[in-house]
């Protein structure tokens, strides 16, 4: 049966000034007080302090889009492509403002009309234009190294936008899944992501995050000793030195016109064909944009998602069409 609450006929003076002393008692107050400062430090040592969660962010680097299409969050303004990826926004993702200039220079007009709250860059990129960002927004920077990096900085975000459980648990979901899917099998099989336009080739290193996740599910015989490189150059004679049993190819392009397959413009060098993935048809076409830009939880799982079945079949069969 409902109970149904009988409402008084009045109010007396007494009610009148319980219901005062009730809003102006402390733990009133403590309930209507602004949200604590969030501070945190980028990858650059800056400290970064925002009185109240970020909700209009401008990415200029993918861990950024990522983490917001992770939460439902739309930008209020971009300088990638990856938000157009299928995986992604696609379609929907071609009404988002963009940022002019170009990725090492970044439209500050274009920013300041999006009116953010928060700027997130890229490390070793962006730092330049924190002061002409001074009366605009905070400028966050991101570096992220490897995949737990990636998961502390991606958590960073999260907390700067007030959703920090969201993004753990879906990096704690990241880990169990690799642990899952990875700490058994049979037999590791050997591969390399490499990206580029004709013989002008370079190579992903497990210090991206995406490519370290690949890395714990299988044998990524190729590191790099330089300084602080990502993406070090790479002959095809050093790719058939290597010569994985599988191979991802990402075509890079730039300009209004996509680019021939990476793939298509290597198909007649002749050290391309000696290697064993071409040999057995263990090649595949992936996106750059996804492998090599998006640096996040989401992007990692995708890359994921596409490397098992072409590297395991027997344990992770690709979905049907």
């Amino acid at each position: 049966m409902t109970r149904t609450r009988r409402r008084p006929t009045g109010v007396t003076g007494l009610g009148v000034a319980l219901a005062v002393n009730l809003l102006a008692s402390p733990v009133a107050a403590l309930a209507a007080s602004p949200a604590a400062a969030i501070t945190e430090t980028d990858a650059s040592g800056t400290s970064v302090t925002l009185e109240q969660p970020a909700t209009r962010i401008v990415c200029l680097t993918g861990l950024c889009t990522d983490t917001l299409f992770l939460l439902g969050i739309e930008p209020a303004a971009l300088s990638d492509q990856l938000h157009l990826n299928p995986a992604y926004w696609g379609e929907a993702g071609a009404s988002f403002p963009t940022v002019g200039g170009s990725f090492f220079e970044p439209a500050l007009e274009d920013i300041a009309a999006a009116r953010p709250d928060l700027v997130i860059g890229l490390g070793g990129v962006h730092e330049g234009i924190r002061e002409g960002l001074a009366t605009i927004a905070p400028l966050f920077i991101v570096n992220p190294e490897g995949l737990d990096g990636m998961l502390e900085q991606a958590a960073q975000v999260g907390r700067l936008l007030g959703r920090e459980a969201d993004v753990s648990a879906a990096g704690a979901a990241l880990l169990v899944r690799i642990e899952r899917d990875c700490a058994s099998l049979p037999e590791r099989r050997s591969t390399l992501a490499v990206f580029g336009s004709d013989v002008n080739i370079g190579v992903d290193v497990a210090r991206t995050p995406m490519i370290d996740a690949l890395a714990r599910c299988a044998d990524y015989p190729f590191t790099f000793d330089g300084e602080s490189h990502e993406f070090p150059t790479f002959s095809l004679e050093q790719l058939l030195e290597l010569d994985p049993d599988v191979l991802f190819v990402e075509t890079v392009g730039f300009g209004d016109t996509p680019p021939e397959a990476l793939t298509s413009q290597l198909a007649e060098h002749p050290i391309w064909s000696e290697l064993t993935a071409i040999k057995n048809g263990d090649v595949r076409e992936v996106s750059f944009e996804v492998w090599g830009t998006a640096r996040g939880i989401h992007g990692t799982g995708l890359v994921l998602d596409e490397a098992l079945p072409v590297l395991y079949p027997e344990q992770f069969p690709a979905p049907q069409p």
